[in-house]
């Protein structure tokens, strides 16, 4: 966790006007500890690639996040898929729309990279409760 939040550098400025989602919220909350999130359900994975690309546009305003970001791994078990397969997903990302949306406005082939990670895990936790 990073402790001294208040010195990252662009985290002031992406908490007032970045594009925020839950999932974002979350790596914030879970890396620096700072309260974020409203939700009821508290840290949240990104479901789609517009969630996606609100983590990777945090990652890109904040670059430290970026170094402490396997820590997300030690939220939940679906972070911690989504963060074992994170440079593929954000490559197919990146490839497929760019940063923000700036290639295209459909991301299907990363679509099906996330449901493929996110949904066997999400299964067996089903598969898990009593």
């Amino acid at each position: 966790m990073i402790a001294n939040f208040h010195n990252l550098p662009g985290l002031v400025s992406w908490l007032a006007s970045g594009r925020r989602g839950i999932s974002s919220n979350s790596i914030v909350q879970h890396i620096t500890g700072l309260q974020t999130l409203r939700a009821p359900w508290g840290i949240d994975i990104p479901h789609d690639p517009d969630d996606l690309d609100r983590c990777l546009q945090l990652l890109e305003a904040v670059p430290l996040l970026r170094l402490a970001l396997p820590e997300m791994a030690t939220a939940s078990p679906l972070w911690a898929a989504l963060i074992a397969r994170w440079a593929e997903i954000e490559a197919s990302h990146l490839a497929e729309v760019g940063l923000g949306w700036t290639k295209a406005q459909s991301a299907p082939k990363t679509y099906a990279l996330m449901r493929s990670v996110i949904d066997p895990v999400r299964k067996s936790l089903m598969e898990a409760k009593p």
